[in-house]
C-alpha cells in the first residue's frame, strides 16, 4: 500500500491528547456538607479522578483512539496499483469517403456500425467514465474531450457523418495520443488499417465488396461545341455492365451502356453539348453500396472573361497572344487616349505609361520608360546570351524557355517583388504585389528579341495571366472534397460570397484580402460571385468531387477482422481506499456517540 499525501499521519497527535485527558484528574473546590452518610462513595469518586494513575480498561478510550487512527490513515489517503476498468474511453472514428459503403446488415453503413458500437459502449460503461471522440478526416478533429456527461457524448456521437475525403493519419494519430494522455482507453473504428498506434485497439469493419466509381469527368473543346470525358473504373472480381448518365444543366443529355471486366477502367466520351452549357453531372445506374463515387461534377464552362486593354502604338505579338486566350476579352487603344482609363480587369502599357495610373485593375508593363516610380530601372545594356527563367521567381515559368536578346534596361527589384526573367545575371523581368495590386513588367522590347516566334510564349503568356487571376487555373482543374482554395478576386470587387451545392451562401469577402475558402465538405457545383462597386456581377464556377482515389477500391484488404477488442480493458491504474476509511469513521463516531450516551 502507498500513500499520496504522508502528511495526513501527523493527525496522530490526537493520541496523546486524548490519553492525557484520561489520565488529568478534574479538580473541586472545598464545600461543607450536612452528612458523612455518602462519603465512601464520595471517597472512591475522588481516588478515580486522581492524575495519573494507571489506565484502566474504557471503551470510550479504544473508540476515541480508533478515530484518531482512521481520520490519519484517510488525510494520507492510501491507494495500491492493480487492475481495474479504464475510466476514460477514447473513439477514434473514421470518417472517410469508404465508411459510407453500405455492406451491413440491413443496408448500415460503416458509419452507422461504428456509431451503433460505440453508443452500446457508452451506455454500459459506469457512472463517472470519461469520453473522448476525435473524428479521422482530411481535418482530424476532437469533437469531445474528457467529459463525463453521457447524455452529451451520445448526442455527439449522433451528430458525426462520414466526408467525402480521405484521412490525414499523420496528424490524426498525433490527435489520438493527445486524447489518451490522461489514462485513456483508445478504440479506432475503421475500415482499413492505419499506421500502427501504441496502446490503441482497432475495430476494423466492412468486408470485402465490389464497386464501381467515376473517378474522373472533365471537359474539353470538341467540334461541335463541348465533349465530356467519364472515366468509370470497377473494383470487383466479376464483369459488370453500368449506364452512365450525362446531365447538362440538370436535364438529361445522353446515356451510354459499358461493361467493365475486374479492375478495368473505360474511358466514356459524350460529344455535341451546347457552348451554353453551366454546369455537367454524370451518374452511374444502377448505384452500388457506396453512392458517393457514383456521380461526379465539372462547372468549369461559367466563366466571365476578364477585360484586358492594351495599350500601345503598335505590337501585333501582344495583340495576337491575348485575343487567343479563352478567358481574355481584348480592348485595344493608342497612348492618346490613355489617360482616365478605368473599368478593365488588366491594363498593358507596351513602352509608355500615363501619368497616372488607373486605379482599378492589374498592371503588366512592357519597356517601361526608365523614369517610373514601379520599378526603378538602370542603364540599358546589350546581351549576347540568351534570356531564362530566373530559379526563384513566384510564377511557374517553363524550364525550356530562352530566347535571343538585343538589349533590355536592368531591373532594380523592390522588397515586394521577385525575378521572373534574367540575362547575364540581371533582372530583366519581374513580378509581385505592390498595396494590393498586382504589377509585373519586362524591360525591354518584344521587337527586340526572338520570344515572340517561341513556342513556349503563349505559354509564357497563360501562366503570367493565370498569376493575375489564379482561380481561372484552379477552376479548370477543379478540387476535391475537403481541399483548401485560394481565393484571388477582381481589383475592383467590393463584396463577394460563395453559393454552395445546397443553394446556402457564405460570404468570404470583405473583409480584405479574403480568407482561404476551406468549406468544401460538400461535392457538386460552387459558385464565387463578385460584385463591383457598379452592382456588376462576375459569376465563376467550380466543381468539388470526392477522392476516390484509395477510398472507393472496397476488395483493397481483408475488412472482416477485429483486432485487440475486449468489452472490459484492464489497464496499470492506482485505487484509492479514502473513502471507504472515511465511511468507516463516520460509523465509528456513531458508535462512540451511543456508548457515551449509555455510560451518562
Amino acid at each position: 500500500m502507498r500513500f499520496l499525501n504522508p502528511w495526513g499521519f501527523l493527525a496522530l497527535v490526537g493520541i496523546p491528547v486524548i490519553l492525557l485527558f484520561y489520565l488529568l484528574k478534574q479538580k473541586y473546590k472545598e464545600q461543607q456538607v450536612s452528612s458523612l452518610f455518602l462519603w465512601k462513595k464520595a471517597q472512591a469518586q475522588t481516588l478515580a479522578q486522581e492524575p495519573w494513575q494507571k489506565l484502566k480498561k474504557n471503551i470510550l478510550l479504544f473508540l476515541q483512539l480508533l478515530a484518531v487512527v482512521l481520520l490519519a490513515i484517510s488525510l494520507s489517503n492510501p491507494y495500491v496499483m492493480g487492475g481495474m476498468q479504464s475510466s476514460h474511453m477514447v473513439f477514434g472514428i473514421d470518417c472517410s469517403l469508404s465508411m459510407q459503403a453500405k455492406d451491413g446488415e440491413n443496408g448500415q453503413s460503416r458509419l452507422e456500425q461504428a456509431k451503433k458500437e460505440i453508443k452500446r459502449k457508452i451506455e454500459q460503461s459506469p457512472s463517472g467514465t470519461m469520453f473522448s471522440i476525435v473524428l479521422l478526416q482530411d481535418q482530424p478533429a476532437m469533437v469531445l474531450s474528457s467529459s463525463t456527461d453521457q447524455k452529451k457524448a451520445l448526442k455527439q456521437l449522433e451528430q458525426v457523418e462520414a466526408t467525402n475525403g480521405t484521412i490525414d493519419w499523420e496528424n490524426a494519430l498525433q490527435l489520438l495520443e493527445l486524447a489518451g494522455e490522461n489514462s485513456g482507453n483508445t478504440i479506432v473504428f475503421t475500415d482499413q488499417r492505419q499506421p500502427p498506434l501504441t496502446d490503441v485497439q482497432t475495430v476494423i469493419l466492412g468486408k470485402n465488396s465490389d464497386n464501381t466509381a467515376i473517378t474522373l469527368l472533365s471537359h474539353s473543346e470538341g467540334e461541335r461545341g463541348w465533349q465530356a470525358l467519364v472515366k468509370v473504373s470497377h473494383f470487383g472480381s466479376e464483369p459488370i455492365t453500368k449506364a452512365v448518365n450525362l446531365f447538362c444543366d440538370g436535364e438529361a443529355f445522353d446515356r451510354k451502356e459499358i461493361t467493365l471486366n475486374p479492375g478495368e477502367s473505360q474511358d466514356v466520351i459524350f460529344t455535341g453539348i451546347e457552348e451554353e452549357t453551366a454546369f455537367m453531372t454524370a451518374t452511374l445506374t444502377p448505384e452500388d453500396i457506396l453512392e458517393a463515387d457514383d456521380r461526379a461534377f465539372d462547372g468549369a464552362f461559367l466563366q466571365s472573361k476578364r477585360k484586358v486593354l492594351l495599350v500601345t502604338e503598335q505590337n501585333i505579338f501582344l495583340e495576337k497572344v491575348y485575343s487567343l486566350l479563352p478567358q481574355v476579352e481584348l480592348y485595344k487603344t493608342n497612348p492618346e487616349n490613355m489617360e482616365h482609363l478605368s473599368g478593365y480587369s488588366l491594363y498593358i502599357f507596351d513602352g509608355i505609361l500615363p501619368e497616372k495610373l488607373p486605379d482599378d485593375g492589374f498592371l503588366l508593363l512592357w519597356n517601361p520608360p526608365k523614369s517610373n516610380e514601379i520599378f526603378p530601372l538602370e542603364g540599358e545594356r546589350e546581351f549576347s546570351h540568351k534570356a531564362k527563367p530566373n530559379h526563384y521567381n513566384n510564377i511557374l515559368l517553363t524550364e525550356e524557355l530562352e530566347f535571343d536578346i538585343e538589349k533590355a534596361n536592368t531591373i532594380t527589384m523592390p522588397p515586394w517583388a521577385a525575378p521572373l526573367l534574367e540575362a547575364e545575371g540581371n533582372v530583366i523581368g519581374a513580378a509581385g504585389e505592390k498595396e494590393g495590386k498586382k504589377i509585373a513588367v519586362f524591360s525591354f522590347d518584344i521587337h527586340n528579341t526572338d520570344l515572340p516566334l517561341q513556342k513556349e510564349f503563349p505559354i509564357l503568356i497563360y501562366q503570367l495571366q493565370s498569376w493575375f487571376f489564379p482561380q481561372e487555373g484552379q477552376i479548370l482543374e477543379g478540387i476535391q472534397s475537403g481541399e483548401v482554395m485560394e481565393i484571388a478576386l477582381l481589383p475592383q470587387t467590393n463584396e463577394a460570397w460563395m453559393t454552395l451545392p445546397d443553394d446556402t451562401k457564405e460570404q468570404i469577402a470583405p473583409p480584405f484580402p479574403p480568407a482561404p475558402f476551406t468549406n468544401t465538405q460538400k461535392t457538386g457545383i460552387y459558385t464565387m460571385i463578385q460584385k463591383n462597386d457598379k452592382k456588376e456581377e462576375t459569376k465563376t464556377t467550380f466543381a468539388v468531387n470526392a477522392k476516390t482515389a484509395g477510398e472507393s477500391d472496397l476488395t483493397a484488404e481483408d475488412k472482416t477482422a477485429t483486432e485487440g477488442v475486449s468489452e472490459n480493458v484492464i489497464l496499470k491504474t492506482a485505487k484509492s481506499f479514502q473513502n471507504s476509511i472515511i465511511l468507516a469513521l463516520l460509523i465509528l463516531l456513531l458508535i462512540e456517540w451511543r456508548v457515551n450516551c449509555r455510560e451518562h
